[in-house]
């Protein structure tokens, strides 16, 4: 048996799938969404039909039918509040010929595709009939079937397909789905049916839908420890394929909403939804895109940026590319200026760089860098402004999922969220990672977050250096620090600290650890401005 993929084309939803729905290329995809009121069901449904149909040039028909919704009020919703779900695609909407009943075509000289929207309105809901005489799954496979008369039938979405089998015994109605199953993928057509949980379902036996079905996605309203409720969707079942396991959060994003300038709920790409695999899911695909190749770092040292740092290293060694450095900084420290230099050094080199900050927003990272000589020829251009190569973001206190959080991260290492062509980035910054989870709730579990996105980040090919505070006076035993998660997750830990002396305090380092360099055991000064 060989197979065929559906790509669903929807940002995320691929990736759990493992580039899209599976299925045997002789038969087609069967799929159930499932999930309470308000989670997004039929949302998900109009976008994976709709992509369908915009990306068809072959004269498919694409059928949906609604029991809760008129057709004009779809169309409404797809055009005003999605924008077509930003495609760009020309919609034409044919004379009515059918009450009850939209069909719109798209297409060109190359072919022409329709998507039919007809409102199912069954009559059980209002007086009983016999089944075949109303609304309900034999008529609806008795209108695919003409359908398919005049041009074939490419897929075919039944929402709500519960009120449609109301009249029906568990048996009863698993047999009925079991019958539509096999009716359309021996047409080889694909049916997506949305269902509806009203009530837990009965963990006594599986719901007819999910014996019949090959795959089900299960969507949700997670409540957190803040009484916010996240968006969740998880593939239950998978017939045909491996997938990405556990639970992953996303958004729906309407017309206009493309804010590319931060990381952040009402940051996304586009309008429709967008899936964010959990952080475990994402360490997983990367890993398996680079198929357990880990990126080696590099032979030569670089340079940190400031040289105090860099004669901390004897004989030539030093942190080399994707190597990962953490400063661990007293209060009063100046971990932000000497993060900039680090970047600042990748400029000189040619390297685009990114700073990420929790700490400064952007008009203060621009002022610290118009007082500082070493970062304004390089980070500002002549009229005040950052240099192309250099981004810098600003993470507001938000609720945003962990999975969102290293997914957009990537994404702007990767070069996305910026106009032109993607560059990716060779240098990172972030500052500060400082009890992340005071200014991000929904991060509860930020050691892994760290330890997963520096994997993510070698595998990009990014060099991170990231800053966190520790106690004052940490270098003399007076406080309770541990160093040893930062020893365990990072290449390269320095310990920025105050010594107090005869003319005041004055600010020292000492690397604590670096792999394979050799360095200076004892503790040595640093002079801010030293060029």
């Amino acid at each position: 048996m060989t197979f065929a993929t559906l790509r669903t084309r929807i940002d995320g939803l691929d990736g759990i799938l493992g580039g899209g729905i599976r299925y045997p290329d002789d038969a087609a995809v069967f799929l159930c969404l499932a999930g309470g009121p308000g989670t997004g069901k039929t949302l998900l449904a109009l976008e994976m039909i709709v992509r369908a149909w915009l990306a068809s040039r072959d004269g498919s028909t694409f059928l949906y039918y609604s029991v809760e919704h008129s057709p004009e009020s779809i169309e409404k919703k797809l055009d005003a509040d999605f924008d077509w779900f930003g495609t760009g695609a020309e919609i034409r909407v044919l004379p009515r010929e059918v009450p009850g009943r939209l069909v719109l075509e798209t297409g060109s000289g190359e072919g022409t595709s329709r998507l039919v929207l007809t409102q199912a309105r069954p009559a059980s809901l209002q007086q009983k009939s016999a089944r075949g005489t109303t609304v309900d799954i034999d008529w609806i496979l008795a209108e695919i079937e003409n359908h398919g008369r005049a041009a074939p039938v490419h897929m075919v979405v039944v929402d709500n397909v519960g009120l449609l089998l109301t009249d029906l015994e568990y048996f009863e109605k698993r047999t009925a789905l079991l019958e539509t199953r096999r009716r359309l993928l021996e047409n080889r057509i694909h049916g997506i049916f949305v269902i509806e949980e009203a009530h837990p379902r009965d963990l006594r036996l599986p719901s007819a839908e999910e014996f019949s079905t090959d795959l089900m996605v299960h969507l949700s309203f997670r409540e957190e420890a803040t009484d916010f409720k996240a968006r969740a969707i998880e593939i239950t079942k998978a017939r045909h394929q491996y997938y990405y396991r556990g639970v992953h959060h996303f958004s729906i994003a309407g017309r206009g909403i493309t804010r590319d300038v931060y990381l952040g709920a009402r940051n996304e790409r586009g309008p429709g939804l967008h899936i964010y695999p959990s952080v475990a899911a994402q360490l997983s695909m990367a890993r398996d895109q680079a198929q357990f190749k880990v990126p080696a770092r590099g032979e030569a040292a670089i340079q940190l940026g400031h040289p105090d740092l860099d004669r901390a290293f004897l004989r030539d060694s030093g942190p080399s590319s994707c190597s990962s450095t953490v400063l661990l900084a007293e209060p009063g420290i100046r971990s932000t200026f000497l993060a900039l230099r680090f970047l600042a050094a990748g400029l000189r080199a040619g390297e685009r760089v990114l700073f990420v900050s929790t700490r400064e927003d952007r008009d203060a990272i621009r002022r610290i860098c118009l007082r500082e000589p070493v970062l304004r020829d390089v980070c500002l251009t002549p009229e005040g402004q950052f240099a192309e190569d250099f981004r810098v973001v600003y993470l507001h206190p938000e609720f945003i999922a962990p999975g969102k959080f290293t997914w957009d991260l990537v994404r702007l290492c990767q070069g996305g969220h910026a106009a032109g062509a993607p560059r990716p980035v060779a240098r990172m910054a972030f500052d500060n990672i400082y009890r992340l989870h005071d200014r991000f709730p929904l991060i509860d579990e930020q050691r892994f977050l760290i330890a997963a996105m520096l994997d993510m980040l070698r595998y990009q090919g990014v060099t991170p250096l990231y800053v966190d505070m520790v106690p004052p006076d940490s270098s003399n035993g007076r406080s309770n620090f541990d160093p040893s998660p930062y020893l365990v997750g990072f290449d390269n830990v320095v310990h920025l600290f105050f010594t107090a002396g005869d003319y005041g305090s004055r600010p020292f380092f000492r690397v604590l650890k670096s792999v394979g360099n050799d360095y200076v055991q004892e503790p040595l000064a640093i002079e801010w401005r030293k060029q």
